[in-house]
């Protein structure tokens, strides 16, 4: 081939690779071999702006060998990111610069400038592989990104999904069941214990499936599918408790009901790990059950009947709604032994209390309002959050203030012909939009989509902000993401059989339909950093159909809290020597201001104007990151009640005694808790008796009297 058209050749392919960069849909092809000239497609890799170069092109001198001729005269032109003239660039070095600087690969990194002196290209070999660098002659450019390999990418490569329920899978016992590695004992703030006779008691266990087998339970209750709740079971975890050393697995008469929960979580147990239906008990909410009889004459179908007669002797339990996740639950146990001995025993699991808790039918019977010695004679709280300093806003208004702000984001003008729309004010003007200025432009059959919105989900949760978001956004689709997954993901999320979200889940990725914004429900960790986020959103080509992409982060332990309040416990030192009643005096007066003041959320004010730059972003990376194409924001959305929701249970109902479940191993914390217990009694106590407890001061006690379930 003649010198001259092998120039033009190299020089075209090089010019089409800019053309396919602006290029959207199925009219960019991903070329996975490239003979006899490769072109790296840029879009298809985040972290790199690196290209190869044909080795036939390049000598130790860095100049083409045109057998005298000079380089192909083109146009004068500036690059359009950093303006910089390149009428004195060969056409290489001019392709080289610019596809280094194109910022839509998601990293921007400062790069020493690249003068006609410094256009040397040098061979370097590696691995058997041609690759080049650019040298200025003076300074070696510094922190080059590579392409990552396919290793690499895949891990944040969506699969195509079916949204269909998969037929039933036939699940097999076990072909033996082998012992089982040596585990410690179930604590015993898991086993409950209920009278049975005078001389007997009946126990239970909730939340404990990762300890060794106990003798006397034979019934387990899951409050919901959490892993730090449902952690320990297996496939043949049921087998080894139910038929211990037998294998007579084709005797059915020998399978027993030994897992209680919720329908939902029955489902998600069966689906994930092929628990056999046989050896769990679906419970539906809000019914009352007869799980076990004291009365020997009392026969019960698979081990529980369905009834509200609780003259019954035996153990009865409610589920009920813990507005936690899909399928969560609290229980309520209630007990009638033999010799007429009642217990009342309601066990929290993770909840996140709402009016519709405290409203219940089955918990108004243990309202302070009601006349009457009917109490809860135990209760296992959920005390993630048993802190003054989470006093976070409710969940429903952190879902309609996100909801609102994609909204207004996305429709909202300037007041004026001359002021900014609330999108330009907080995301501005994306810099790659001046590559088109550049390049010849072409008709983009696809209207990119303003905001593709990435949720950080554990197995299940968080979905109602999905929700909330698409039925703000006129239906938007919800897209579940499978990296990271047993390819169940979304057959897990079909199980919650919620109508809504049925409707608008899809298995296409970028959308497909007119809506302005897109949902993805994704791991936890692709929301934890910037480098993350662009990693899924670039090798995953996202950027040719969305402009921007918005993570949330949905968690209370992450929220810097404004709300906290002065509350001030026993052990601060500032009250070390005040009285015993100015102490409880003032523990009370800052708890009642917490209880009275309901927390306010804007995303003007504690949404937009968290910096996309935080410390999410990896020190030891000397990366800039677009910050108009990214952003990640904190959201106090919790699933976990905060310590105002915690004081108005623990305070309108009541309780004899409150069993905290969480954050119990470290003494500091327990006697915190104790303290903030105690204030919860007294106030409780003064409202339902205000004479018979001491005097306090009259401010205090006026603030007591006045509050009301109707502040929640």
């Amino acid at each position: 081939m003649p010198v001259n058209q092998k120039k033009t050749s190299i020089i075209a392919k090089r010019q089409r690779s800019i053309f396919e960069f602006t290029q959207t849909g199925n009219d960019i092809d991903v070329q996975n071999s490239f003979n006899p000239c490769e072109v790296i497609d840029l879009t298809d890799d985040a972290e790199s702006f690196g290209v190869k170069l044909e080795q036939e092109e390049i000598n130790t001198g860095g100049e083409i060998e045109a057998m005298g001729e000079r380089e192909l005269d083109v146009d004068a032109v500036n690059c359009p990111m950093c303006n910089r003239s390149l009428v004195d660039f060969s056409m290489d070095n001019r392709i080289l610069h610019i596809e280094e600087c194109l910022s839509l690969v998601t990293l921007k990194e400062d790069v020493p400038t690249i003068t006609s002196e410094s256009s040397d290209l040098k061979k370097e070999e590696i691995n058997g592989t041609n690759k080049s660098d650019v040298d200025t002659g003076r300074n070696k450019r510094k922190n080059r990104h590579v392409l990552p390999s396919d290793k690499e990418k895949e891990k944040y490569l969506n699969k195509k999904a079916k949204i269909e329920h998969s037929k039933p899978k036939v699940i097999k016992p076990p072909a033996s069941i082998s012992a089982s590695r040596s585990k410690a004992q179930i604590p015993d703030v898991k086993v409950l214990t209920f009278p049975a006779s005078v001389n007997s008691n009946y126990q239970i266990a909730v939340d404990a499936f990762n300890y060794s087998p106990h003798e006397l339970i034979n019934k387990y209750f899951l409050t919901h599918f959490h892993s730090d709740h449902y952690g320990g079971i297996t496939k043949k975890w049921c087998y080894e408790r139910v038929f211990k050393d037998g294998d007579d697995f084709e005797d059915e008469s020998k399978y027993k009901k030994i897992i209680f929960c919720s329908t939902i979580t029955a489902k998600l147990l069966s689906l994930r790990f092929r628990i056999d239906p046989k050896f769990i008990m679906p419970l539906e909410t809000n019914r009352r059950y007869l799980i076990q009889s004291f009365d020997t004459d009392v026969e019960t179908e698979d081990g529980f009947i369905q009834t509200d007669d609780l003259m019954l002797p035996g153990l009865f339990v409610t589920p009920i709604t813990a507005n936690h996740c899909p399928g969560s639950v609290i229980f309520l146990f209630e007990s009638l032994s033999n010799n007429g001995q009642r217990l009342r025993v309601l066990h929290c699991g993770d909840f996140r209390v709402n009016r519709e808790i405290l409203d219940h039918p089955r918990l108004l019977t243990f309202n302070i309002a009601n006349q009457g010695d009917l109490c809860l004679d135990k209760v296992y709280l959920d005390t993630t959050y048993m802190s003054p300093s989470y006093n976070f806003p409710k969940q429903e208004l952190v879902c309609n203030t996100v909801s609102d702000m994609f909204y207004d984001l996305i429709y909202s003008q300037g007041e004026t012909e001359t002021t900014d729309s609330l999108f330009t004010t907080w995301f501005g003007v994306l810099k790659q939009s001046r590559i088109t200025d550049f390049i010849t432009k072409r008709d983009n059959q696809y209207k990119k989509k303003k905001f593709l919105v990435l949720i950080g989900t554990y197995v299940i949760g968080k979905e109602r902000l999905a929700i909330s978001i698409s039925q703000r956004l006129n239906n938007c689709p919800i897209y579940v993401s499978t990296i990271n997954s047993r390819n169940d993901k979304v057959d897990l999320v079909k199980s919650f059989d919620d109508n809504y979200l049925n409707q608008v889940l899809t298995t296409d990725d970028l959308g497909g339909s007119d809506s302005e914004c897109m949902v993805h429900l994704v791991p936890m960790k692709i929301v934890s950093s910037l480098e993350e986020l662009s990693n899924y959103f670039n090798h995953n080509r996202y950027f040719e159909r969305f402009e921007r992409c918005v993570g949330l982060r949905p968690t209370g332990w992450s929220f810097s809290n404004k709300y906290a309040s002065t509350y001030k416990d026993e052990q601060d030192s500032n009250m070390q020597h005040s009285s015993d009643l100015n102490r409880l005096s003032s523990s009370c007066q800052d708890l009642v201001k917490i209880m009275k003041t309901e927390p306010t959320f804007s995303f003007i004010e504690n949404i937009l104007p968290q910096s996309p730059l935080s410390s999410l972003i990896s020190k030891s990376k000397k990366v800039n990151h677009d910050e108009s194409l990214y952003r990640i924001y904190t959201l106090p959305y919790s699933e976990h009640s905060s310590f105002r929701e915690l004081s108005f249970f623990a305070i309108f109902l009541k309780i004899k005694v409150i069993i905290p479940t969480v954050n119990i191993s470290d003494e500091s914390s327990i006697i915190k808790m104790d303290s903030i217990i105690k204030s919860w009694e007294l106030i409780r106590e003064y409202k339902m008796n205000p004479g018979s407890t001491q005097e306090l001061e009259s401010n205090v006690a006026r603030g007591i009297q006045d509050l009301c379930i109707e502040d929640f």
